[in-house]
């Protein structure tokens, strides 16, 4: 997909986000601050409950923050609507249309797209030959050049999982959030190996990347830098630090979370998840 020199940076920054739920006396997510370099892949990992959802959902612009800024390439984008700010996200449901054939699920948000020159906007609506020649793009991107004309009930979830990220790509975001986006598969390896693809797509676009994950091992295959969350606070984060390019918190959350490899109730209180933690572990920002 042609992506190139036309595409701005896409660094986010997050400060000093918090956001309270309708009703709820505790904070959702408080007092986030966090820089994620443009092109960067990071992952936030967390148990459930943690603020993952929450914090992906204000960059996304599906919600608003009580307090704090959204920033994308120093935009202020904390009150632009998702279809005004250019940020993709894709969940756990892939929320296809089955009525749709492939290409036609891809294409459905370039029908919607915003009329140039919108603030923020991710991409302007092409013309019908602009849209099939970019769908047959980011179909290609997820090598599902030859499913096009099949309906989502036709397909595994694997291959439901890459109509989602080339619904996603074809907006030509400058940032893309993920929040759980294999939770609908059970096989662990198979869900490694796909979040390596995801790393590997995301460093070939030159992409900004946020992964939420409650699996270490996820987050360890897609992700340059690691952030922990806890109770809705950045509890730790970490670079690369082993010959595997392995972040070492992960080791410390898998530690803590024991051999399920997902970060478990008993973390809160677990001195692994300490900003003086082993292993290169540093306080988060």
């Amino acid at each position: 997909m042609a992506q190139g020199a036309g595409r701005r940076a896409g660094e986010v920054r997050l400060v000093g986000l918090t956001h309270h739920h309708p009703g709820a006396a505790e904070a959702a997510i408080s007092d986030v601050s966090l820089t994620i370099p443009a092109g960067e892949s990071v992952a936030l990992l967390g148990r459930e409950g943690a603020g993952k959802t929450t914090l992906l959902r204000l960059v996304a612009g599906l919600d608003r923050p009580t307090h704090g800024h959204v920033l994308l390439d120093e935009d202020e984008v904390s009150e632009l609507p998702t279809g005004r700010r250019p940020v993709a996200a894709i969940f756990g449901r892939y929320s296809l249309y089955p009525f749709l054939d492939v290409a036609a699920n891809v294409a459905f948000g370039l029908r919607s797209a915003p009329d140039a020159g919108s603030r923020g906007a991710m991409a302007t609506a092409p013309g019908r030959a602009g849209m099939s020649r970019r769908v047959r793009e980011a179909l290609e991107l997820v090598r599902l050049g030859d499913y096009a004309r099949r309906r989502p009930a036709q397909l595994s979830p694997v291959h439901q999982q890459r109509v989602a990220i080339a619904r996603a790509l074809v907006l030509r975001p400058r940032a893309l959030v993920l929040d759980e986006p294999l939770a609908a598969l059970d096989d662990e390896d198979l869900c490694v190996r796909l979040a390596e693809d995801l790393r590997a797509l995301r460093a070939q676009l030159g992409i900004t990347m946020i992964y939420g994950t409650r699996s270490a091992a996820e987050a360890s295959a897609v992700a340059d830098r690691v952030v922990v969350l806890e109770g809705g606070r950045l509890l730790l984060q970490a670079e690369p630090a082993t010959d595997a390019g392995r972040p070492a918190v992960v080791d410390d959350a898998e530690a803590a979370a024991g051999a399920g490899g997902e970060l478990g109730t008993e973390n809160a209180d677990n001195p692994l998840l300490s900003p003086s933690a082993p292993g290169g572990a540093v306080p988060a920002a």
